[in-house]
């Protein structure tokens, strides 16, 4: 089930929605869909739903039964998901007048938006199946809980609903009235009720809960044929007591049980009271079988459901880590910072921590520092030294030697907030997939706030507010579940931008993120940091593979793709890729563009052609640098691009794109 909040930023591929419905059949979905929320029928609620949707990353939202709220709802959505809906009540309950228009009402939602229909009820489902597409059956689980349990050889539970008139209550009731020795069990009996027991004699005993109705019988009953909750069959069997049936076909295929368990008619009382002596009798073969059918039945369940949903539910990992948290410190020649940085972390330490540092090939006193720090903290400093390898080999020896459930990265000369990870404890503990906070960027000469979120996407989906800002591809201001790294068997590319090349994965991947809106990492930008060197070539190397990998991850992440493509290609190779063509040298034009062209043409190509990067070009105010890009662009189409750039540098006229021209159309 799903919190309800806008606490946490969702990224699913779909959620369930439910109106108020029994225990029972909530258990069911909440056990076999997972992604689901209550919707009251009130506006107080409508209006959260509208935000907690339009604010979050849902593909398909799923619509159970009906209420008037639902076509609100997305009629006032601004993202736009794919809708289908599911009917719960079974063929025989469309007698009733309330519920006959209640599944009107869902087959018109059905037809209006041209989606899936989902039936609980084999009979309205073979009813429907064959005229109208899409229309699939679904059978509900509930988590397997096998029990053996204590019960009363002279105990029956009524598990029926004794205020529906469909139900058979008071025959059940009667059956057991012919049984020497039998008495009823039964849950808060009204008035009526008890007057019946009185005037016919039956015994029985009152419990105050559902569950405590179910449990403790030699035998249940369950007879009806105008209901489909399988959930109340499970529930009893998992706790070996035989559940006596009427309306039913997930039998069929089981002889035994069907012979054993099911009636042919609820209002034949001898029938009844005949198939509750026999199970009685065959009590032990019952729960025998049964079990055999259990495994068949999840199976079977699991495959309906990811039928209906067009695509399979994974398991996500459950590693057994040792530790809370990891926090990864890369390590190269940074003497004059490591201390400060060290000490920021020790000061945010938390327990159940520790700090791996790792080492790199310093030549310079960055070991001196390390083992000094490592004799003060023993316990919570963990050194590994090696060859220099680069940053990309650092966070891999940081991944495969974490034993923390969560990683953390903060480079050597950055430091943090003291109390990011406190605050952030409390989402690691709820299982949250990734929590990331604000940059506070430190220059030598000022400071500034980056925000991790976008807030022009804050009203529309803000996890694509945190997925298309300018620092979303950083490892150091996210706290990661280690297992989303291993679920996608995904490691840091070796060069120059290894965050981009795999962080945005992770990102796709995460299903809940926490955004704490406060600067906690305090990043520096020094006179040589390596983000002020050409990064042309390797720019170059990565985007190919980002490109590549998302063809390889597209059936485990849940973005638009072309879209992901337009914010994580557009300004990048704008900024990194093209624009270095007017800083390098003459000479070496050529090779850049041969080496551009070679790895780049087709994605860069889909780029230029993408929707939104030419919307974006055409809010530019300024014709010039519009005009240029376009023909700068087909000139990179026709093989022309080297000679373009060499007049345009020769005439010294030439526009560059920047992040803020490429994502808001401004200059």
């Amino acid at each position: 089930m799903i919190e309800k909040s806008l606490d946490i930023i969702y990224n699913k591929k779909y959620l369930v929605i439910v109106p108020s419905m029994t225990s029972d059949l909530l258990e069911s979905f909440r056990y076999s869909f997972k992604n689901v929320v209550l919707m009251k029928n009130d506006l107080d609620d409508l209006e959260f739903m509208i935000d907690f949707i339009n604010k979050n990353n849902f593909k398909k939202l799923i619509f159970v039964d009906y209420q008037v709220e639902y076509e609100q709802l997305i009629a006032r959505l601004k993202v736009e998901p794919k809708i289908d809906f599911i009917f719960t009540r079974s063929l025989g309950a469309l007698t009733d007048k309330f519920i006959y228009d209640v599944f009107m009402k869902v087959y018109d939602l059905y037809k209006q938006y041209n989606s899936s229909l989902g039936l609980l009820d084999k009979g309205l489902f073979n009813s429907l199946k064959r005229q109208k597409e899409n229309v699939k059956y679904l059978m509900l689980d509930i988590e397997e809980k096998h029990e053996e349990v204590q019960y009363k050889n002279t105990t029956i539970g009524l598990l029926n609903n004794e205020e529906d008139p469909k139900h058979s209550f008071y025959n059940e009731l009667s059956a057991i009235k012919l049984i020497d020795g039998m008495k009823a069990k039964i849950c808060k009996p009204t008035k009526v009720t008890k007057e019946f027991l009185k005037a016919f004699e039956i015994n029985y005993d009152v419990v105050s809960s559902n569950d405590s109705l179910l449990e403790g019988n030699i035998v249940n009953l369950y007879v009806n044929f105008a209901a489909n909750n399988n959930s109340i069959f499970l529930k009893s069997m998992d706790k070996s007591i035989p559940c006596i049936l009427g309306n039913v076909e997930f039998l069929d295929n089981y002889k035994f049980l069907k012979d054993m368990l099911v009636v042919n008619s609820d209002d034949n009382i001898d029938e009844i009271a005949t198939k509750i002596k026999s199970v009685i009798k065959n009590r032990d073969k019952i729960c025998k079988e049964y079990k055999k059918f259990r495994k068949d039945y999840s199976e079977k369940s699991k495959k309906t459901v990811e039928d209906f949903l067009n695509f399979k539910i994974e398991n996500r990992m459950l590693d057994k880590d040792e530790l809370l948290m990891t926090v990864v410190v890369p390590v190269y020649n940074v003497e004059k910072y490591l201390a400060n940085s060290l000490d920021s972390i020790i000061e945010a330490s938390i327990d159940d921590m520790e700090i791996l540092v790792v080492n790199d090939g310093s030549t310079d006193n960055s070991e001196e520092i390390i083992l000094k720090y490592q004799k003060i903290y023993p316990k919570l400093i963990r050194y590994i030294k090696q060859e220099n390898h680069g940053l990309g080999n650092v966070r891999n020896v940081g991944l495969k030697e974490a034993k923390g459930k969560y990683i953390a990265s903060i480079d050597s000369d950055d430091t943090i907030n003291p109390v990011f990870f406190e605050e952030a404890l409390k989402y690691m503990q709820e299982d949250i997939d990734i929590i990331i906070c604000d940059w506070l960027t430190v220059t030598d000469e000022n400071k500034y706030e980056t925000a991790a979120l976008d807030y022009i996407f804050n009203d529309i989906n803000r996890y694509e507010g945190l997925l298309y800002t300018t620092i979303m591809p950083s490892t150091c201001n996210k706290i990661v579940k280690k297992s989303l790294y291993k679920e996608l068997d995904l490691t840091y590319i070796e060069d120059k931008f290894e965050d981009l090349s795999t962080n945005p994965f992770v990102m796709l991947r995460a299903e809940t993120i926490k955004y704490i809106n406060k600067p906690y990492y305090e990043y520096y930008i020094r006179s040589n940091s390596i983000m002020r060197t050409k990064p042309g070539l390797s720019m170059i190397d990565i985007i190919k593979i980002v490109n590549e990998r998302l063809e390889k991850y597209k059936d485990y992440i849940n973005v638009d793709i072309e879209k992901f493509k337009y914010y994580t290609f557009s300004w990048r190779i704008e900024e990194y890729v093209i624009n270095q063509l007017y800083t390098i040298d003459d000479e070496e034009i050529e090779n850049y563009v041969k080496y551009m062209t070679t790895n780049l043409k087709n994605i860069m190509l889909d780029t230029f052609n993408n929707s939104l990067y030419k919307e974006r070009l055409n809010t530019l105010k300024t014709k010039e640098l519009k005009d240029y890009i376009v023909k700068r662009n087909k000139a990179f189409e026709k093989g022309t691009l080297t000679k373009f750039i060499k007049n345009a540098r020769k005439d010294d006229k030439y526009y560059k794109l920047t992040p803020p021209i490429i994502y808001y159309g401004e200059n």
